[in-house]
């Protein structure tokens, strides 16, 4: 907030000088006095459709006529424009997180989102900074509510951890990595790793340890990782055959054998 906020302030003065300049902004009329009197102003003023207004003029011409207001001047844009170029190169996080409409392409848009979701990336270093902060005064919250002897039961994604003033109360550093806990970087590891599927079936990793990788990135239902049993093998009908020809055949042979004895 400190890097913008002389922009909002003067950005503030800005506006508040262009409301009090619409406000003013009111449709004004002169006329000549004495041309009108008090009734005929009031059927002026009031607007009525079809009202007839007499007059002892010779000319309508300078009987009424309008005052001028001059427009607020151009500078004043333009010096809105510097203004919120310094908000944007002071801002920590860029326009199109903040909904904000581009001309920029697709390709633009997404390189840009790489860039501000990496480690390499502006937002990420004070991103960091504010999660170690919260860490640090989160463990020291907790030794108040500690009494000593006792212990307190955090909840982490691990299960249910025991807490002690001993272990807690110490000179502790903390610093935070750019796990994967934001959405981009959610996707982007969902990318690479069907981008290294095919390496890694080459390097000879086993298709289920691949398979329930991919069914936890995309969190997808644990039953893909179920294996279809394989068909059972058809029964083989060629030696089921051939055993009755051969039977057949020792058959006739011995029926030949006996006839020629």
């Amino acid at each position: 907030m400190a890097r913008i906020y002389d922009q909002i302030f003067e950005k503030n003065i800005l506006r508040t000088f262009w409301a009090n300049a619409v406000r003013r902004d009111s449709r004004q009329y002169i006329y000549k006095e004495g041309a009108f009197d008090e009734e005929v102003l009031a059927k002026i003023t009031a607007g009525v459709d079809g009202a007839m207004v007499p007059t002892d003029a010779d000319t309508l011409s300078g009987l009424i006529d309008i005052v001028p207001n001059s427009p607020i001047s151009s500078n004043h844009g333009v010096y809105l424009n510097y203004i919120e170029q310094d908000l944007q190169k002071g801002s920590l996080t860029a326009g199109f997180t903040r909904g904000e409409a581009s001309r920029a392409t697709a390709t633009e848009v997404t390189a840009l989102m790489q860039y501000t979701a990496s480690e390499l990336g502006k937002m990420a270093r004070d991103r960091d900074g504010t999660i170690e902060q919260a860490t640090s005064l989160y463990i020291r919250m907790l030794i108040p509510l500690i009494d000593d002897g006792e212990s307190v039961i955090v909840a982490t994604e691990e299960g249910a951890k025991v807490g002690t003033v001993a272990k807690i109360d110490a000179d502790w550093e903390f610093y935070a990595t750019d796990g994967g806990g934001t959405p981009l970087t959610d996707a982007l590891k969902k990318q690479q790793i069907i981008q290294l599927y095919p390496v890694l079936s080459g390097l000879g990793i086993m298709p289920e340890k691949l398979r329930a990788e991919i069914v936890r990135l995309f969190d997808l239902p644990e039953d893909f990782n179920e294996v279809a049993p394989a068909p059972a093998p058809a029964a083989a009908a060629g030696p089921a055959i051939a055993a009755p020809q051969q039977e057949a055949g020792s058959t006739l042979q011995t029926s030949n054998s006996i006839g020629g004895v």
